[in-house]
């Protein structure tokens, strides 16, 4: 094929690398479309709050269509990471989730950071990383935008923003059921019902779901099963459109979970731990992470309660200009327990949390296009969020025996378990509370120049206002007197200030003022060949370190900012059966906001986890490669690849492996955590027409991830090895998809992987979180 102007090249890469964010389903059977109707469907975005051909948008952006994900399975956004290469998504539960993008993104595990990549429901952000896990259904669709987004969103974001759009109520009747089930006890019922309640003026949409599924990891201690699902929600709208210039969309949501999911397998354990529990005579499981198998005391429970309320109206003003109003109302509380030890000992016997999150936002924002040159939108965002903690650790009768177990003094004297009194630990209580209050206030805007019928300029600005004040306590009772024997006398005092440390507490506030933008060139070079070059300021506040804080670490955080250079080209070609989008960027981090886990600072004290410190500079640089194919009536195909290159390239106090001697390292030239090199995804839909009309119809998705470290210090055990995952449909339904009936397969090859890693007791000691077995299902579904 010839390509003239240079551009040989692509068309090469074109034949070779044909993916894209998703095809959409085709509603007609084949014998009814016409062969000069084999091209792709067009696919609009909103990501600059107006719809357009998202080949003419200037961002890098995977655009993942409602019905697609609903005919994959795919209802949480850990899943999607599937379908969007440069998306990790790392969400052991609610509380420790991070997103990243491009290699960019930090854990929520504390509580006073914001995410790098934002996510917004309905064009309210979610101001927890945890609050989008709710199983989202009956969605429009997915946009997930790459690289800083600030003059755009009502909260700036400096790795990425993820858009979801959920399905607005129609004026002509439908609605839609499905029910799935598989093994593992999986049982899942989903249903939408939606159309007018007064004629041309009042529609309505009603959306509802219900998951279940038995345990995954078996507790050999007790028998019970582990990290099962139960889910319930649902989602209620009302759209009201009295005049062809005004329209108010009202959208009530509810999401319960009650699961025993907080559980991690073991993947190392430190030669402390390994000396400590020997001591007590106790026999930990082979490590074995794929085995899923635990042995705790406790049960591992989480329920987590979100509601919230939309309303989101759009005026259209005389001279055409729109106002759109958005104002949104969320509570949610993550109350989970956990075997805090995670063995059948009695050490840290339970720890139980309490976060309860209560957040308003309001965005008003002004969009018009004066004339066939301009077009701009602008707008005001506040956000106050509220956010209560409260966490308390009870101690048991072996706390005093393990935290003693690998003191040279115990061997030196002959000191036995029976010799040190329980009493020492045992009903001592551990209790952190906290606050925090967040007020964000901004003023964004974005103008398009179209220059000519070619090139388009689009510079944006943002000034941003952010507020935080907390406090952070820690206090300690249920302490029984010291006992007048040796261990008591001598230790008993040393051992209750390390395990438990002293009263604590700390009143933090801090108040940021920030200008960034961006400026995006793009140049139709020909019909088919859009070239576009940006540069983008991204911003995220500081914040308070909600948690007790170690002797080199500051109470509070500076913010972090991104510098990025993108270059990149959208193609269409073949008689539009065909797309290739490349983008080409590199990021540079200052203060990037990280999580971090340390060996003790000297023999006695405990270990430091959880600690927010700001990383001097990061590097990201990368490919992106994202394309589709129409290879017939009957098949389509996609793929997407993403190589990333991220690296630490200022950080001289980082922390080591707890496996080294030294207490901080020089991390220059290292790769980041959570930045896997590579990652591929890849899928093949097919059709085939059947008599009585009919339709036979199948569907492959693979997806690949090169091994990465799951946290900042990579000590052994927190290292997450590459993997494959490969899911296959076959199914057979009416050609005008009345009803379908269809079998899967989810980890067809049951590929043993990783999701997530978890720093636990002791330095050194980590759990991870293992991906699902290979599960076969059955769904089916009804339309009209």
């Amino acid at each position: 094929m010839a390509w003239g102007n240079g551009f040989g090249w692509l068309g090469g890469a074109c034949a070779l690398l044909l993916s894209c964010p998703g095809i959409a389903q085709a509603e007609q059977s084949p014998a009814e479309r016409a062969p000069a109707a084999l091209v792709l469907d067009e696919v609009t975005v909103s990501a600059r709050h107006r719809e357009e051909n998202a080949r003419q948008v200037p961002i890098a952006l995977d655009v993942l269509d409602g019905a697609q994900l609903n005919d994959a399975g795919i209802f949480r956004i850990g899943d999607m990471q599937q379908r969007v290469p440069s998306l990790l998504v790392s969400a052991p539960n609610e509380r420790y989730t991070s997103y990243g993008i491009r290699g960019l993104g930090s854990s929520s595990f504390n509580d006073g950071i914001d995410g790098s990549v934002g996510v917004f429901l309905d064009g309210v952000y979610l101001g927890r990383q945890g609050m989008s896990l709710s199983d989202l259904v009956d969605l429009e669709r997915v946009e997930v935008l790459r690289g800083p987004q600030g003059t755009l969103y009502g909260k700036n974001t400096s790795a990425g923003a993820i858009n979801i759009s959920s399905r607005a109520p129609t004026f002509e009747p439908e609605g839609n059921a499905e029910v799935s089930a598989g093994e593992y006890g999986l049982r899942q019922y989903r249903g939408t019902v939606s159309g007018p309640l007064v004629d041309g003026v009042l529609a309505g949409r009603l959306t509802g779901y219900d998951v279940e599924r038995d345990g995954l990891v078996d507790n050999v201690y007790d028998g019970n099963d582990l990290r099962d699902q139960n889910r319930q929600g649902g989602r209620g709208q009302l759209l009201w459109t009295p005049s062809d210039d005004f329209s108010a969309r009202l959208i009530g949501e509810y999401a319960w979970q009650d699961e025993h999911s907080n559980v991690f397998t073991t993947s190392n354990r430190s030669a402390s731990t390994i000396s400590r529990t020997a001591f007590l005579g106790y026999r930990q499981l082979p490590i074995d992470p794929y085995g899923r198998q635990v042995r705790q005391d406790e049960m591992n429970t989480i329920k987590t309660l979100q509601t919230g309320v939309t309303l989101e109206l759009n005026r259209v003003l005389d001279g055409g200009a729109t106002l759109t109003s958005i104002s949104g109302y969320r509570d949610w509380t993550y109350d989970a327990d956990q075997d805090g030890d995670g063995t059948a000992l009695s050490i840290a016997e339970n720890v139980s949390v309490r976060l309860p999150n209560h957040q308003f936002s309001q965005e008003l924002r002004l969009a018009d296009s004066p004339s066939e040159h301009l077009d701009y939108v602008v707008g005001l965002y506040y956000l106050r969020q509220k956010l209560n903690r409260e966490v308390v650790a009870r101690f048991g009768k072996d706390a005093a025996g393990f935290f003693l177990g690998d003191r040279p003094e115990i061997a030196l004297f002959g000191i036995t378990p029976e010799m040190i009194p329980a009493s020492l630990l045992e009903g001592a209580q551990q209790t952190f509370d906290g606050e925090q209050l967040t007020d964000s206030r901004a003023l964004f805007g974005q103008a398009t120049w179209h220059a000519t019928d070619r090139l388009a300029i689009t510079p944006g600005l943002r000034y941003s206002r952010d507020r935080k004040e907390g406090w952070l306590s820690r206090s300690v009772s249920g302490l029984a007197p010291l006992g007048s024997d040796l261990v008591s006398q001598i230790g008993g005092a040393l051992l209750r200030d390390t395990a438990l440390g002293t009263e604590y507490y700390r009143r933090d506030a801090l108040e940021e003022n920030n200008l960034s933008g961006q400026l995006a060139v793009s140049y139709q070079l020909r019909a088919d060949l859009l070239g576009y070059v940006s540069w983008a300021r991204g911003y995220k506040a500081g914040g308070i370190n909600l948690d007790v804080v170690g002797p080199s670490v500051q109470p509070t955080f500076d913010a972090e900012q991104v510098t990025s250079i993108e270059v990149g080209f959208k193609s269409h070609f073949w008689d539009e059966r065909a797309t290739l989008d490349i983008a080409l960027y590199q990021a540079d981090v200052d203060d990037y906001q990280a999580l971090t886990n340390r060996a003790p600072v000297n023999e006695y004290a405990p270990p430091i986890r959880d600690n927010l410190i700001n990383v001097g500079q990061v590097r990201l640089r990368g490919i992106e490669l994202d394309g589709l194919l129409r290879a017939s009536e009957r098949v389509d195909l996609r793929m997407g690849i993403a190589w990333s290159d991220a690296r630490y390239r200022d950080f001289p106090n980082a922390p080591c492996s707890p496996s080294s001697a030294k207490w901080s390292c020089d991390f220059e030239g290292k790769r980041l955590f959570n930045a896997p090199e590579w990652s591929v995804t890849a899928g093949a839909d097919y059709r085939h027409p059947l008599e009585y009309g009919l339709e036979l119809f199948g569907a492959m998705d693979y997806s690949f991830r090169s091994g990465y470290y799951g946290t900042l210090e990579g000590g052994e055990g927190s290292y997450q090895p590459s993997y494959a995952l490969t899911n296959l449909r076959l199914g057979l339904r009416r050609n005008d998809r009345r009803w379908e009936a269809e079998v899967w397969a989810r980890n067809l090859f049951d590929e043993d992987y990783v999701t997530a890693v978890y720093a636990q007791l002791a330095a050194g000691d980590y759990g991870v979180l293992t991906g699902d077995p290979r599960s076969l299902g059955l769904t089916l579904r009804t339309r009209w």
